[in-house]
């Protein structure tokens, strides 16, 4: 079970979380806002609902009915979307990150050798991908990474924000980043990547204290591919399971150490939270540094009021 913390106000929400507050034992974790209770852990690219957009913006024909599902086309439609934003950003003199997989064939529009190994079992995605792929998923772009934050009213901003005028509950989600990272070197284990991309060349990640979670998978070879379908088993099919499910189908909680919290909060109280965070310093110009965080929030702060 999670543990659920409940409340009514958002004063209550911040009297808890406070340093001296009752749950002042939140060092290690990490942090990430939703605006509606019901939205799940889910990856971007994994969600149904982006299927069709996915597609799309990786340059490639979705397959026929149910394919789509197949893992390897998965990996294939997310690997071409990522060199895609690779490739347009470094044509336009854009700093990108450096990956010799998606370097060494930059002048082919289509790359048919850049997922290292067609005949080799490889983990998607790939260590030399991360960094790309945490910078794609900061500007929008479907990856399979989910957004966290160091920070805990950061992720309350963005809730928050995406709260106002809303009905039912936002949450803030609390995931135990230090226990699960302890676990590594153990028996118990949780295959959880966590990714911390450069901040020195992306201010919004620097002010956001953003880091990113990864659950890798196995990316078969063609020829266990083919072996699976030649023997009936048919083709491994995309795991869409939110995160919180994935790391229970693999470590049991112990009590003394929750792996993850919830913090939920009615959306009405959305409008005088933000109020609050603005007066804490957090508003639109710190969390986006520049002018263009200057100019929303002088277009947000009436909303508030």
């Amino acid at each position: 079970m999670i543990p659920e913390h409940k409340f009514s106000t958002i004063d209550e929400l911040l009297e808890f979380i406070s340093p001296w507050g009752k749950d002042p034992n939140l060092t290690g974790f990490v942090f990430r806002g939703h605006s509606k209770e019901s939205y799940e852990l889910t990856p971007t690219a994994l969600r149904l609902e982006k299927n069709d957009q996915l597609w799309n913006m990786s340059g490639l024909g979705k397959p026929i009915d149910r394919q789509w599902d197949w893992q390897s086309w998965q990996i294939e439609a997310e690997y071409h979307l990522l060199r895609s934003f690779y490739r347009l950003a470094d044509q336009r003199g854009l700093d990108v990150p450096t990956s010799f997989r998606v370097r060494q064939n930059l002048a082919q529009e289509f790359d048919t050798v850049g997922l290292i190994g067609h005949d080799q079992q490889d983990v998607w995605i790939p260590t030399d991908l991360h960094e790309t792929a945490a910078l794609a998923q900061h500007y929008g772009v479907p990856t399979r990474l989910l957004d966290w934050t160091y920070d805990i009213y950061i992720s309350l901003y963005f809730a928050l924000r995406g709260a106002v005028e809303q009905e039912g509950n936002l949450v803030i989600w609390a995931l135990n980043k230090e226990y699960l990272s302890f676990l590594k070197p153990t028996v118990n284990r949780v295959d959880l990547e966590f990714i911390t991309p450069h901040y020195s060349g992306n201010p919004n990640l620097n002010a956001q204290k953003g880091l990113f979670t990864l659950w890798p998978v196995v990316r078969h070879s063609r020829a266990q591919e083919i072996m699976s379908l030649t023997n009936g088993r048919g083709a491994l099919q995309v795991d869409r399971r939110p995160l919180n499910e994935l790391v229970f189908s693999s470590f049991t909680q112990e009590e003394n150490f929750p792996i993850f919290k919830k913090f939920i909060l009615p959306c009405a109280q959305a409008k005088r939270g933000c109020q609050m965070l603005d007066k804490l310093g957090y508003d639109s110009s710190r969390v986006f540094p520049g002018y263009d965080g200057v100019a929303a929030q002088l277009q947000e702060r009436h909303k508030y009021k």
